[in-house]
């Protein structure tokens, strides 16, 4: 009898002791899978006596791996030896011990997307304009994602008219990576499988070593994960897959969501058993994202249901436009915190594309909400601090041609550019990297071989001064050496800003060597490589959180905002335009991604109009489909007796209230935590405050259009009127400093 499985409900509870044989959970959202998962690993050490090294855990981040760990080690005790990590993780680990048997070195690099587009794009040449940067990235990722070589993918894609260009490009970077001694993400995938394939002895290692395999998410594998699974599963054949086609968002990646039916024919006896208990979210919340992906057709049939409470009614808003959406989210989450005793932390905003942040980032300010964005620029891809670890790169790794150019260009050097594409030219006719180049001399004149003495000299001095130092005293060294700070400067507060992020730079390699005794400088390239800004999340920093949906698999909040429900922005209009299903039950799984991640409150907003930049003219939207099929009374042949309000102008939209308070249709509840506020004649006269503008003015006086000055940013004009009367909160843009949103009560303002 094993106490350790008492703490699982029935569901969890029975593929946790299913530890045989193969093994498949469909697991829906907020159904403990991490819980059972954590419970399974403990019980086959503490009750079935397994070895911690024997056994191998998937996860899907490095965030979630990092969290295992933990709750394993307050289980158990100590785990060393077993292996908790993302498939990339894995394979780069593998292949730090064997990767000479492929013809590269130990120390090679990991490439990250800007490198590896800097030299598709450096590869592509006068051609970018035959085919553009991105296709050739998705078709090298394809081909890898399939594990097909160059050749092989020419077979894949035969009537692609670019089809030649394509290949030449694929092969040749193929070429220049292994010059460099550098892999791609999708090498590490690649390469570990070659390696396994053709190496027996190491092959045998792993499948002995790796008796018990446990992948997380496995409806986001791809067919070189799944591959990857099914060789080092072949000797004893135990793994569980745990996964929710459900919650499959990354077909746009190679994610093959067929997986999870081709494990269940693969594997012969294969136990399958569903979690259909949610343990996160209200109610309404499950309600709400149950009827949404009812409507999927390819999904297995399960139902999600909760013991929690019924919960907060789902509030749905309507913006004017984007700022007043906005505005709305951002007075929202002050007066949660405010006046119901939330968290900052405990919020997050939701939305399909990065590309909505703005006037979300401009209204969270306004109201003082601190905040943090994810799945933008993470901070190891800012140029100062990737132009310092380009030093680091080519200590570790001197045949790293990307990290040269950087070092090359950063600080200036006194070498022009005919000299460095001579160097590179050399490098390419002799197969030699330029570092190699600048060594020997091979390919240089002898005054530009005198010239690159600099670099050859600085790289001598950096790799003695490492030996018998700590890596974050090297790197602090290294900055001042090479003078970082002092090439970036002090004039502005841009500048600045920069110096501090290198002072960052070195605190995370502090962090990273104390928390990993014995590491080394490769250790540390690779964390920072294979690491998503996500996983920088810190569930005790007080700030709301703004991410894409993509980002915020796997996370929970007590209150989700998801913004900018427009049909063609979510859904985006290339599955609508598509007329695919495929693509459209995607979009509507990245949706019950987003509802699921909300515990106890959810709000679902949208902008009625949008500014067109190209015909610079106002236009309607329409709300999306998801907000409606998420609703059980939703009813599509009712949708044509709607009233059409893309038919209202501007001025009629004022007239019938909407400018000046919420009309939600029938069903749609609207609740803006704000302190209770006079009736809409007296909003429009009163001066609220007697402080700011509002000692000389009305609110009623600045209307959209009304010129006015502001003591610091000048001459503007106001583009949105006052519409939360609590705060007064007018938008004004302004000729000098753009667009600025200000308080009537505290902005001293003039109209002119």
């Amino acid at each position: 009898m094993s106490y350790i499985l008492d703490e699982l409900n029935k569901e969890q509870r029975a593929p946790a002791e299913a530890i045989e044989g193969a093994v498949l959970v469909t697991a829906g959202a907020g159904s403990g899978k991490t819980r059972m998962l954590t419970h399974r690993i403990a019980h086959l050490i503490c009750d079935k006596h397994v070895f911690p090294s024997n056994i191998l855990a998937i996860t899907f981040t490095n965030k979630a791996a990092n969290e295992m760990k933990e709750r394993l080690e307050k289980m158990i005790g100590d785990i060393d030896g077993m292996w908790v990590c993302t498939f990339h993780a894995m394979c780069s680990r593998i292949l730090r011990s064997h990767i000479e048997k492929l013809g590269y070195t130990k120390n090679f690099t990991i490439y990250g997307d800007v490198e590896k587009e800097r030299l598709i794009k450096r590869l592509l040449g006068d051609k970018k304009d035959d085919v553009s940067l991105d296709t050739m990235v998705y078709h090298i990722s394809n081909a890898k994602n399939h594990l097909l070589s160059p050749e092989e993918y020419e077979k894949m894609i035969p009537g692609n008219r670019h089809l030649k260009l394509i290949i030449e490009v694929y092969s040749n970077y193929e070429k220049e990576m292994q010059k460099c001694n550098s892999l791609d993400f999708d090498d590490l995938l690649v390469k570990t499988y070659v390696l396994l394939k053709q190496e027996a002895e190491i092959r045998e290692y792993y499948q002995n070593k790796f008796k018990y395999i446990h992948v997380d998410e496995f409806q986001d594998t791809n067919e070189a994960q799944y591959k990857l699974v099914r060789i080092l599963s072949e000797k004893y054949g135990n793994v569980l897959a745990v996964g929710d086609e459900d919650q499959c968002i990354y077909s746009w990646r190679g994610a093959e969501p067929s997986n999870v039916v081709d494990f269940t024919k693969d594997y012969a006896g294969c136990q399958i058993f569903k979690l259909e208990q949610n343990y996160r979210s209200t109610k309404k919340i499950i309600e709400r994202a149950n009827t949404l992906i009812k409507r999927n057709q390819n999904r297995l049939d399960k139902n999600l249901w909760t013991e929690n409470s019924d919960g907060t009614t789902i509030e749905e808003y309507t913006g004017y436009n984007d700022m007043e959406e906005a505005e709305y989210v951002a007075s929202t989450i002050k007066s949660l915190v405010t006046l119901s005793g939330y968290k900052y932390s405990d919020m997050a905003i939701l939305m399909r594309v990065n590309a909505l942040s703005r006037v979300l980032e401009e209204k969270l300010i306004t109201y003082g909400v601190p905040y943090k964005i994810y799945g933008g620029y993470k901070f190891f891809e800012r140029k100062e601090v990737k132009d310092t670890i380009a030093y680091l790169k080519l200590l570790s790794n001197p045949k790293d041609d990307d990290a040269m150019a950087r070092v090359l260009a950063f600080p200036k050097k006194g070498i022009g550019e005919v000299a460095i594409s001579n160097l590179r030219q050399a490098g390419e006719m002799f197969n030699l990297s330029m570092f190699e180049v600048i060594n020997s001399g091979i390919g240089l004149t002898e005054k530009e071989f005198k010239k690159f003495s600099i670099v050859r000299d600085l790289f001598t001095e950096l790799t003695a001064l490492m030996q018998n130092i700590s890596l974050t005293d090297f790197v602090t060294l290294l900055i001042k050496k090479v003078a970082i700070k002092e090439a970036i400067g002090n004039k502005t507060e841009e500048d600045i800003n920069k110096q501090m992020n290198i002072d960052d730079f070195v605190q995370s390699v502090k962090e990273f060597e104390d928390a990993n005794s014995g590491a080394t400088l490769e250790d540390f390239l690779q964390s920072i490589t294979l690491m998503r800004d996500i996983d920088t999340l810190d569930d005790e920093a007080n700030f709301a959180s703004m991410m894409t949906v993509h980002s915020a698999k796997g996370l929970e909040f007590k209150v989700v905002f998801i913004v900018g429900l427009t049909e063609g922005l979510f859904p985006l209009s290339r599955a609508i335009r598509a007329n695919d299903p495929n693509e459209l039950e995607e979009e509507r799984r990245l949706m019950y991604v987003a509802i699921t991640r909300a515990k106890e409150r959810l709000y679902l907003t949208y902008p009625r109009t949008k500014f067109n930049f190209e015909t610079k003219s106002l236009e309607y939207t329409s709300p999306s489909r998801f907000i409606k099929e998420s609703k059980l009374d939703y009813n599509e042949e009712l949708e044509s007796s709607e009233i059409v309000r893309t038919k209202l102008n501007y001025n009629e939209m004022r007239a019938s209230g909407y400018y000046y308070k919420q009309t939600p249709s029938a069903g749609t509840k609207v609740n803006i935590l704000v302190p209770k506020q006079e009736d809409d004649k007296e909003k429009q006269t009163s001066s609220v405050s007697s402080g700011g503008a509002l000692s000389k003015y009305k609110i009623s006086d600045f209307k959209r259009g009304t010129k006015v000055k502001h003591p610091h940013f000048g001459e503007g004009e106001v583009i949105v009127e006052v519409t939360d009367f609590s705060g007064a909160y007018v938008t004004i843009r302004f000729n000098e400093v753009g667009i600025k949103t200000l308080s009537l009560k505290y902005a001293n303002l003039e109209i002119i």
